[in-house]
């Protein structure tokens, strides 16, 4: 019996001393967690891309750090999409929550996006996005006081069957934080990305992308990976992620992330996801478990065909 209560005080412990270390760069990072679900949910990182896929859908994804460690931190990302007025408007939201840090960030966004034909096959989106994160923001100690803070991004999708180009700020407000850390690590980065579908066979559908993200004081970061689509049915993928730190406060994180899908009917698409490495390590030093898994739950109530993005 005093073994296992050890085992439990233990177990505890490491867990309090490891959000403490991770929790205040994961705050810092403000919704890196949502930004970096861009592959199944492009509308997180650019308002341009709301109302793209036409059919109304909704993507949940469910992240937690440990599954072997109870009441381990977890996020809810929640986003919805789809067009008004014959495809020429797109109207969004999005909403999350964070407890993967010590401390809890929440946010709140709505997009919308003017949906432009340039040509027969290429048609340009633009979008804007607005809301508001609501972020600890301490007083110099370990004491903070969450702070609502007002939100506001822009951006352009270019795409056409078979490619796409995107640029995005997804936050362009300043924020006054006085002489705080958190002022200077306070994000707002700007995204280029690019990508598209190219049918290997009738059965094998590959979608590869690359991403370049810029933000001032850290390193260029870039991104590049690819899906499989199998039958449509079944898709399997990787990604190889470089990120830079904010100069010497944070060390170069490198990781993989390995995604599976499943096409449940025409309604349900079911996904698991895993990063080797967490984003909020870009952004603070961090001791522990590295590794990050999340679920996925995507519905589409009335689908004209399959989804590629």
């Amino acid at each position: 019996m005093f073994l296992t209560n050890t085992h439990h005080y233990s177990t505890r412990i490491f867990l309090a001393v490891a959000l403490l270390l991770g929790g205040c760069g994961s705050a810092f990072a403000q919704r890196e967690v949502l930004y970096e679900q861009y592959v199944q949910n492009p509308m997180s990182i650019n308002p341009g891309f709301t109302g793209v896929r036409e059919d109304f859908n909704m993507t949940a994804i469910f992240r937690r750090k440990w599954f072997n460690i109870p009441n381990s931190p977890t996020s809810q990302t929640f986003a919805a999409d789809g067009t008004i007025a014959n495809g020429k408007f797109g109207i969004g939201f999005q909403a999350l929550n964070d407890q993967t840090s010590y401390f809890t960030t929440t946010g709140f966004v709505g997009s919308f996006a003017f949906h432009l034909g340039l040509s027969d096959t290429w048609k340009l989106g633009l979008g804007a996005q607005g809301g508001i994160n609501v972020l600890p923001v301490s007083d110099g100690t370990f004491v903070s006081n969450n702070r609502a803070l007002g939100s506001f991004g822009l951006g352009a999708w270019l795409r056409s069957e078979h490619l796409y180009f995107g640029i995005s700020k997804p936050e362009v407000l300043s924020q006054k934080f006085g002489d705080q850390l958190v002022g200077s690590l306070y994000r707002r980065p700007l995204y280029i990305t690019a990508g598209g579908s190219h049918q290997l066979s009738d059965e094998v559908m590959m979608l590869p992308h690359v991403l370049f993200i810029q933000e001032k004081d850290h390193k260029l970061r870039f991104d590049f990976g690819s899906r499989f689509w199998f039958k449509e049915k079944v898709g399997l993928g990787a990604s190889y992620r470089v990120g830079g730190g904010y100069n010497s406060f944070a060390a170069k994180v490198d990781y993989f992330q390995l995604t599976a899908e499943v096409q449940v009917g025409r309604n349900v698409r079911l996904g698991y996801f895993y990063s080797t490495r967490q984003v909020e390590q870009i952004y603070a030093s961090y001791s522990g478990p590295k590794g990050i898994h999340e679920l996925m739950l995507k519905f589409i109530p009335n689908p004209k065909g399959f989804q590629k993005f």
